[in-house]
């Protein structure tokens, strides 16, 4: 039986490394050929070809949606956790050098 190889696996896969390894088309996986199609569709569109460009920006989405994941919605895309953040008082006139280090 063969191995199972998940979409974001075949996209990996794909990306790692861009040039087929063998001229034989025959020994390749499917998963591996539709990938490689899917790349080649999101990244080479022809501006003359009616609805290229709408089918490179869908196949564009496919690829990002598989490899990053989709957003929650209302989630900040950055970051999926709470940071805390401290803000410093710029407008306050800093204490000179000598008086900091007679305080403390």
């Amino acid at each position: 039986m063969a191995k199972h190889t998940t979409i974001r696996q075949a996209l990996q896969q794909v990306a790692d490394n861009p040039v087929l390894d063998t001229d034989e088309l025959v020994n390749v996986h499917v998963y591996e050929l539709v990938a490689r199609a899917l790349f080649e569709i999101s990244n080479q569109p022809d501006s003359s070809i009616r609805g290229s460009m709408a089918r490179a920006n869908k196949a564009r989405a496919l690829i990002l949606n598989r490899l990053v994941g989709k957003r929650r919605a209302g989630s900040h895309p950055a970051t999926r956790h709470e940071l805390p953040l401290e803000f410093d008082d710029l407008t306050a006139v800093p204490m000179p050098i000598e008086e900091a280090t007679q305080d403390g």
